[in-house]
């Protein structure tokens, strides 16, 4: 399989405004800059036919470059690239891949995805896919300073161009299911100039001592079936020959998480889904032929797409006239106005598209509120 990652450029060429599915985060750690990049409810197509004329938007999770205090560019640090459930979409459909090779099958962990890099004056940070603050990568470094056999690996994968890609869990980083210690769960290891994921088992002797996610063997099908019984697991992640990767999900997790069918027939639980990024989960467990319900779900999905869009671009334009006005003068003036909480926000720190997410939650909290809502703002986004 060829993976094909994108140029610093080719990835800003994704990306907008901060209001855009794919977007940047530019920080600065020990006078280095650092841009991460990501996306936010991005569907299927919109990886297919990304903006840009840039054809491999399967990158943009957590992408990561490093510069130089000179600007120019030290190091470029991939995550895992974006992979659907099974039969979540086209290329990931039962009979699509029911006669590839398995090449592995490894537990899919319930927590948050941690890869560490290095800067150019040898300082190694961990990080989540978009933060280097946040409690995760905290936590994570904490993991690294007090484990020398796992902080000798990660220096020697960061030495070698090897991205090793780990989940952290937590008794305090709870998802559903239950850890009893902060730990470090390497997932993947991944070749970081090809993007190739490497055989964890060519590597025996450097991952002793190294917790692993658990290894299967299994048929497709038996994972299938297994899926329907299993408990206290939330999945498995399958890969093929070639690279090739499916989610499968349990339904004692799709249960637990409250991830039912019958939430497609209630507008506001589809909201909160798409929201949470749950909507994935969703989409894998409708039946292939449904393309109505499946059409329905996506139509919903790109609604609240484009009404994120539109309000956070409005939002922004109106904080320049707060830049503009001062703190007082833009009270007096918009304090009525939709935007004037929002930029206020934005004054004071907080993320813009955390708030939005917040009050669209709270607006479409109930089934009624929900229908009306996209009654409301189908003519204002399409």
């Amino acid at each position: 399989m060829n993976y094909f990652i994108p140029t610093y450029n080719e990835a800003v060429r994704m990306t907008g405004g901060t209001e855009d599915l794919f977007y940047s985060s530019e920080t600065i750690i020990d006078g280095y800059k650092i841009v991460t990049f990501n996306y936010r409810l991005a569907q299927y197509n919109d990886f297919i036919n990304p903006p840009g004329d840039v054809k491999n938007a399967f990158e943009m999770r957590g992408l990561t470059y490093v510069f130089n205090t000179d600007g120019t560019l030290y190091k470029r640090y991939l995550l895992l690239d974006k992979f659907f459930n099974l039969n979540q979409v086209p290329s990931t459909l039962y009979s699509e891949v029911k006669d590839l090779k398995i090449n592995n099958i490894y537990s899919k962990e319930d927590g948050s995805v941690i890869t560490f890099i290095k800067l150019p004056n040898g300082k190694v940070i961990a990080k989540t896919k978009m933060s280097f603050e946040a409690d995760q990568a905290k936590g994570a470094n904490l993991v690294y300073s007090e484990n020398n056999k796992l902080k000798d690996f990660i220096n020697w994968t960061l030495e070698n161009d090897i991205t090793a890609i780990f989940e952290y869990v937590a008794p305090d980083n709870r998802i559903v299911l239950k850890y009893y210690e902060r730990d470090l769960i390497l997932l993947r290891l991944r070749d970081n100039k090809t993007g190739e994921y490497l055989n964890l088992d060519d590597f025996k002797e450097k991952l002793e001592g190294i917790k692993l996610a658990s290894k299967y063997e299994f048929t497709l099908n038996e994972l299938i079936e297994l899926a329907k019984s299993e408990s206290d697991v939330e999945g498995w992640v399958v890969q093929f020959e070639g690279g090739k990767m499916i989610k499968i999900k349990t339904e004692w997790y799709f249960t637990l998480h409250g991830l039912i069918t019958e939430d497609i027939h209630r507008e506001n639980l589809l909201i909160g889904h798409i929201l949470d990024e749950n909507i994935d989960d969703i989409l894998s467990k409708i039946e292939v032929d449904d393309v109505e319900t499946i059409d329905r779900i996506n139509y919903i999905t790109e609604v609240v797409q484009k009404w994120i869009k539109l309000r956070m671009s409005s939002i922004n334009k109106t904080y320049l006239i707060y830049e503009k006005l001062g703190r007082k003068e833009f009270a007096l003036s918009y304090r009525k106005d939709k935007d004037f909480p929002f930029v206020m926000a934005k004054v004071n720190g907080r993320d813009l598209y955390v708030e939005l997410i917040k009050y669209l939650k709270k607006v479409t909290y109930r089934l009624e509120s929900a229908r009306s809502w996209l009654e409301s703002v189908e003519k204002e986004v399409f």
